[in-house]
């Protein structure tokens, strides 16, 4: 059977989808390009905005004129959250929403033979981790998911009502994983998750990230470890001691701030002031004084005045963030942010957006600029560039998973130039 994929969103949906393609290929089967006829086409969708979910069904709907006598199976965010809707597009006919996944070859096969609907009915309180595989960003470095779920209820994100509750892969499935990795040449892992701040709390010895690192310290052939999106109440004394004597875990921290001021923090439901934010960089740098500390930002938000943009613009400048991801809000129906008052026009919130960017350029520039001079150890990958622990991208000569020691000489644009030492 020719299998495609086609996936929307987050880098979760991207690392669930190259593990059902991996399935599919253990079980026999042929994954072509989207762009191919197949016999099956798979959607990972999104619900993180209205754009998303219309992309979604876009997409699901091209699967179909593509081959309108193909399977068409829809999974994810979207599908989980608007299941009756996605049944009802031309030519739908298997429905998993975020679970199942782990079953999706079986799934698929019993579809096409049957050509009945499955839809997922688990409530979110009994759901539980599915363990699918690490997954491959590159020859050297692979992503591990290993936490599901989220309580956070922001009020602009419907993530919760797609994803559900908490649930996290266990200490001792972390371990296979991360040993099958290093004996498969991986030498740095990225460990990922919905929510992957509140790791353990749902595992009955309530193990925390700290136990992750200490773990990922103690397998040869992990040589690196990085940690995907954070929340400030993770850095606590026992987060920090860890970090600063743990030999895997590379110094770039992502911090989601989304605003600069505690205003707009309270609106969003954030549960954290800008305060509470700084204490937390500045107890990382004290640890690890040359640490990236990289985040998220939303772009005019509901009722976000010009004073509130300048807060956040001047927060960003005093944390010196080694880099910003940038979005403007984008109302999504079923939120609390969705019913309130002073929804920005557009063209305001691009603007803003707009010059975070630029902020954000101009500090990642100087962030590398402060480690000219520098020796750092870089893993290289196989275009003829690296990225040092703190996830600076360097190009110097080496082979690809070869750990090379170099001194940053220059820097042309956002990549430095290394030189051997």
């Amino acid at each position: 059977m020719r299998v495609a994929f086609y996936t929307l969103g987050c880098k979760v949906n991207h690392y669930e989808t190259q593990a059902m393609e991996e399935l599919f290929r253990a079980a026999g089967h042929t994954v072509v390009p989207f762009e191919n006829a197949a016999d099956a086409y798979i959607v990972n969708t999104c619900t993180v905005t209205q754009v998303s979910d219309k992309k979604s069904r876009q997409m699901l709907s091209q699967a179909h004129r593509r081959n309108p006598d193909a399977l068409i199976a829809a999974v994810g965010c979207y599908a989980e959250v608007a299941k009756d809707a996605v049944k009802a597009l031309p030519g739908v006919s298997l429905v998993l929403g975020t679970e199942g996944r782990k079953d999706i070859v079986r799934l698929v096969e019993q579809a096409m033979t049957e050509q009945t609907a499955f839809s997922c009915p688990a409530p979110f309180e009994r759901r539980v981790f599915e363990e699918l595989s690490a997954t491959a960003d590159s020859r050297t470095r692979a992503t591990l998911k290993v936490q599901d779920g989220c309580v956070s209820f922001c009020s602009y994100c419907i993530i919760p009502f797609a994803r559900g509750a908490l649930r996290s892969r266990t200490l001792e499935s972390t371990r296979r994983e991360l040993s099958t990795l290093a004996e498969n040449g991986y030498r740095e892992v990225v460990l990922t998750g919905i929510q992957l701040s509140a790791y353990g709390v749902d595992l009955i010895d309530k193990p925390e990230l700290a136990d992750l690192i200490l773990l990922a310290d103690g397998i040869p052939g992990i040589d690196r470890l990085r940690l995907g999106s954070l929340e400030p109440r993770v850095i606590t004394d026992r987060f920090l001691e860890v970090a600063g004597v743990s030999r895997t875990l590379c110094p770039q921290f992502h911090l989601s701030l989304q605003s600069g001021s505690d205003t707009v923090l309270a609106r969003m439901n954030r549960r954290y002031t800008t305060a509470q934010y700084r204490d937390a960089v500045a107890r990382i740098r004290r640890v690890l004084p040359d640490a990236a500390i990289t985040t998220d930002i939303i772009a005019g938000f509901v009722g976000e005045t010009e004073e509130e943009h300048r807060e956040t613009m001047r927060f960003v400048e005093e944390i010196g963030f080694a880099r910003i991801h940038v979005f403007p809000y984008s109302r999504r129906k079923g939120t609390k942010a969705d019913a309130m008052e002073g929804h920005l026009p557009r063209a305001l919130k691009e603007a803003r957006t707009r010059e975070l960017i630029a902020l954000g350029e101009r500090l990642e520039a100087a962030f590398i600029d402060r480690q000219l001079g520098k020796c750092f150890d870089v893993l290289m990958e196989d275009d003829g560039t690296g990225y040092t622990g703190s996830y600076i991208r360097v190009r110097c000569d080496g082979a690809c998973g070869e750990t090379v020691h170099v001194r940053l000489a220059a820097r042309e644009g956002t990549t430095a130039i290394g030189v051997k030492e």
